[in-house]
């Protein structure tokens, strides 16, 4: 653990030298006066850590909406807390409104900004001196800190816009461009800018990021190719920060977002076209410097293994790390131990996406399934994202059906339904079975949250240049249904199957893949903090129902029957196709008088 130790300490040290304030505040932070801060010939250790905390853009948790995933508010999951905002936001009229929007980031992004044009202002100053003891490293110290608080200032836009833009009279706008540490009149005094200046606007500082010191890798065997970097500043020591494959990840996912349905419209074919092509090109740029996916990830024998290595792990390309009992505590099944809680639930609509082990969905009549037996024979990503009815797991069999271990009935430690799974499944994606709760004290297990991932660039790539030249036709040597083979490779699918998709029967018969890159897309990244944005941008139904599984058995669960039709919620409430786009907070449009609202919103 050598690796993430270091950034962890790394992290602490810079986190000591400064606060965060709001963005349209005019307080400076953490008790430092800003004569203090910007005396840096003194002081340039204040400066560094000015733009540290943006790296809180960078989330230390999946689980950011009210302690639950955000899958909990589409069709992928339910949580069974009744007190959290995902079960309100689906069950509850009129809960979700401009002055009570739920998935918040407006003011924390822009302090972070803020942050971030503090340091840019005095902090790559040719005099400011950051290594007394040399004047290269000084220099690459300075290189790199640029490249990261550029990679951050897009990271931060690029959520903003994400989680915001949309239509004004029917034009797509972005957010507000903001191009310096501004004062608070200055700001009272914002509009917005279209999402296309937006999208230029984020590409300018990655590329800015891509031409200033940031690498490929953070190691000390990078370094040994490379003479000549300081490895205090390069080495070990520096993981965990944003590299040129993180870059390309940001443009990648910023293309294909503005490319998609609900933020193109006007746009016409060919400039929708040139979008598409240039998400392809910078996941390309991804593919080609993370490489061929390893297949060793998904190994059903050692899933522990898989969620904990925070370090050397060619999956992350950005991420960040804990040590924590939590994501166990808050998802364990109840039968486990009496402090666990079930929060998380998949859905039955995740579960029907899996295909079976040869490659074909449950529903094609070549996939082998077989509704009596439904657990059975599936795609090996199914038995690593979620714990079922008799599944084995901590050595114990998980029962759901009537009288089982995780019912009222037949467990006298369960009291009543707040532990129990809405859905009669439990999640087991990121969980590992380390802890020991029946024990005073248990090990703490590793997690990571990443920000990036290897795959995402795959299946960015499919996405984005099956929509430009369709499922065969080349960008940078890569086409779509390549790529897709590549993911479904690396999972097993088919069973036993080489890397051709020649030998992929159901993808290499496909003459649309559109569906077929969604369905991957969801199962690769469930419980990431994708599906809620993917199906927004798709202009996809946002109000699908979320089906749970019904469980009867006449024989205490040696066979069980099964009926997947029956709703996980009580009175779904639907989403207006207004909520398609985000309310900018109502607080800051009454405040700014040129910041005009989304359409729809009140």
């Amino acid at each position: 653990m050598k690796n993430i130790k270091n950034y962890i300490l790394l992290f602490a040290l810079l986190m000591a030298f400064v606060g965060c304030d709001d963005f349209f505040e005019e307080d400076f932070n953490n008790n430092l006066s800003e004569e203090t801060v910007f005396d840096y010939h003194l002081n340039p250790e204040y400066v560094a850590g000015l733009y540290v905390p943006a790296y809180g853009a960078v989330s230390n948790s999946y689980t950011t909406l009210n302690n639950n995933f955000l899958d909990c508010v589409t069709d992928n999951a339910v949580t069974n807390d009744y007190d959290a905002t995902p079960w309100k936001m689906r069950t509850v009229n009129d809960f979700i409104t401009s002055s009570n929007y739920p998935i918040y980031i407006w003011g924390r992004n822009y302090r972070y900004i803020k942050d971030i044009y503090k340091f840019l202002s005095v902090g790559l100053n040719d005099d400011i001196v950051y290594r007394t003891s040399s004047e290269l490293r000084s220099e690459q110290i300075k290189e790199r800190m640029g490249g990261e608080a550029h990679f951050l200032l897009a990271l931060n836009y690029f959520q903003l816009l994400r989680d915001y833009a949309g239509p004004v009279e029917g034009r797509i706008m972005g957010v507000p461009i903001v191009d310096k540490d501004i004062s608070a009149e200055e700001a009272r005094n914002i509009s917005r800018d279209t999402y296309d200046d937006c999208v230029d606007f984020i590409v300018a500082h990655i590329d800015t990021a891509l031409n200033s010191g940031l690498l490929p890798e953070y190691s000390n065997d990078y370094l040994k190719d490379h003479p000549g970097l300081d490895p205090t500043i390069y080495g070990d020591i520096a993981l965990g920060i944003p590299t040129t494959t993180a870059c390309y990840s940001l443009k990648s996912r910023l293309y294909l977002y503005a490319a998609s349905p609900a933020f193109s419209i006007g746009k016409s074919d060919a400039e929708i076209q040139a979008l598409y092509t240039k998400a392809a090109e910078a996941a390309k740029m991804v593919i080609d410097q993370v490489g061929t996916l390893s297949k060793e990830s998904y190994n059903l024998s050692d899933i522990d293994d898989y969620y904990t290595k925070v370090d050397n792990n060619p999956e992350l390309i950005l991420r960040r790390a804990s040590q924590t009992t939590d994501w166990e505590k808050n998802n364990y099944p109840p039968s486990i131990h009496l402090s666990v809680l079930g929060r998380t639930n998949p859905s039955q609509n995740l579960v029907d996406v899996f295909p079976m082990a040869n490659g074909y969905p449950i529903h094609e009549g070549l996939s082998g399934y077989d509704a009596n037996d439904p657990y059975t024979g599936r795609d090996p990503r199914f038995y690593m994202t979620v714990i079922y009815n008799n599944a084995s797991f901590k050595n114990q069999k998980i029962e759901m059906w009537p009288g089982g271990n995780n019912t009222i009935e037949g467990n006298d430690q369960i009291a009543d339904d707040a532990r129990i799974s809405r859905t009669n499944y439990y999640l087991r994606k990121h969980i590992t079975e380390i802890p020991n709760f029946a024990a005073q004290s248990t090990t703490k297990p590793w997690h990571y949250t990443a920000a990036f991932r290897a795959v995402e660039a795959y299946l960015n790539f499919a996405e984005a240049a099956n929509a430009a030249v369709g499922p065969d036709g080349m960008i940078s040597g890569l086409s779509a249904r390549e790529a897709l083979r590549a993911v479904r490779y690396r999972a097993n699918i088919p069973v036993s199957a080489d890397a051709a998709v020649s030998s992929d029967p159901y993808l290499a018969g496909l003459s649309d893949l559109l569906e077929l890159i969604k369905t991957e897309r969801r199962i690769e990244l469930c419980f990431e903090g994708h599906r809620y944005y993917d199906i927004r941008r798709w202009n996809d139904d946002l109000n699908v129902k979320v089906k749970k599984a019904t469980i009867s058995t006449n024989n205490f669960g040696v066979s069980s029957e099964y009926d997947f039709s029956q709703d996980a919620y009580p009175n779904q409430v639907d989403f207006p196709e207004y909520m398609r786009y985000g309310a900018i907070p109502r607080n800051d449009i009454l405040t700014c008088p040129n910041l005009n609202q989304n359409d729809g919103w009140k």
